[in-house]
């Protein structure tokens, strides 16, 4: 059997992708695929996976004025033919989605293909590319239940399966990045966060605040692909890198406290690990705001242990964010160590949904 993997954007979309495909192999799939954007994060993450790729041209609708915009129906338009013609060649007998606007038009392509699609959603209500998607989907798999009444058509493909996380979360070895970077033992790490791509606005923040931050913390900052400051290379207590990839399994154990954004997958696996965090999501100008929903629903479930920090003026400078990292650098630490079969549970069961609706289709 084989099967297509699609999804990317971010790594709040690749990483379940690929935890959901591990645990296809697991249960037998003989093949996997994935279809993504031509040097993206999906493209990076599908080579370090071994999983062979397909290129398809796709954009998303940006959320504020961009000419982009005007462009993008015909993008998609390519893509859904590169998709369908990557289809008829691959041949999979069933697509998973996760999440990102690349997966329309491999959505598409698929249905058109007459190969049935599994979508996942990781937040409280459907993003736009799930909601395009979710009328020809043969399942559709949330994290949780759905907040508010569903239409009758949506509620009969609708399963609840929990959020896939990272499939080596439980098998973190912080010794090993400790050693790697050169922190000394017994020493605090914050580790900073944001996105695969980085924040320009937080980067400026948290070296705004440098000083501070290293009075009291060995400071890893993952500061996304070309934020990397040169001058302050070799700067004792500071370590700066543009991404991890297998290593973060080991950062998010390394770390005493992490300042991130508030995607559901990173509250997720900040939660499995029982992490202090100070959340900054990304604002409704830039988004559909569920980020803005994610970090009030964790912060009031961890009241004490996280704090959410607004994404606006009250950033600049950096004085608020070194100051709520500093609050809770006081509050006592968690005992989070995740149970290896809890951690595969949700993977696990959106790869057995995937495959029934595969055997089904045969």
């Amino acid at each position: 059997m084989k099967i297509a993997i699609t999804g990317g954007g971010s790594a709040g979309h690749v990483v379940p992708a690929l935890s959901v495909a591990a645990q296809l192999s697991s249960q037998g799939v003989d093949e996997l695929v994935f279809f993504g954007r031509y040097g993206s994060i999906e493209h990076e993450y599908a080579e370090n996976a071994r999983i062979p790729f397909c290129s398809v041209p796709s954009a998303g609708l940006k959320r504020y004025g961009s000419w982009s915009n005007l462009t993008m129906p015909f993008t998609v338009l390519r893509g859904i033919g590169a998709a369908w013609r990557a289809m008829r060649r691959e041949r999979p007998d069933a697509v998973f989605a996760k999440g990102g606007y690349v997966t329309v038009p491999v959505g598409v392509a698929a249905w058109l293909c007459r190969v049935p699609v599994v979508i996942h959603e990781s937040d409280h209500s459907l993003g736009l590319a799930n909601r395009i998607l979710a009328r020809l989907a043969a399942r559709v798999c949330l994290s949780e239940p759905a907040r508010s009444k569903v239409p009758r058509w949506l509620a009969r493909k609708v399963v609840v399966t929990g959020l896939p996380l990272r499939h080596d979360l439980a098998e973190g070895r912080p010794d090993r990045l400790r050693t790697q970077l050169g922190i000394p033992a017994g020493a605090e790490v914050l580790l900073i966060f944001c996105g695969s791509s980085g924040s320009a606005r937080i980067n400026d923040a948290v070296r705004s605040q440098l000083d501070k931050l290293r009075g009291r913390f060995a400071v890893v900052h993952v500061c996304g692909k070309g934020n990397l400051d040169p001058s302050l290379d070799g700067t004792a207590g500071y370590w700066q890198v543009e991404y991890l990839h297998q290593e973060m399994t080991d950062a998010l154990w390394l770390a005493d406290l992490v300042v991130g954004r508030a995607g559901a997958t990173t509250l997720a696996e900040l939660e499995a690990l029982g992490k202090r965090a100070v959340l900054i999501p990304l604002p409704a100008s830039v988004s559909r705001g569920d980020q803005l929903v994610n970090a009030d629903a964790y912060a009031r479930r961890h009241e004490g242990r996280s704090q959410v920090v607004q994404d606006d003026d009250q950033l600049t400078g950096g004085a608020v964010l070194a100051e709520a990292c500093l609050h809770l650098a006081e509050v006592s630490a968690g005992s989070g160590r995740p149970d290896p079969a809890a951690i595969q549970r949700a993977a696990g069961r959106i790869a057995r949904e995937t495959l029934e609706v595969a055997r089904r289709a045969r």
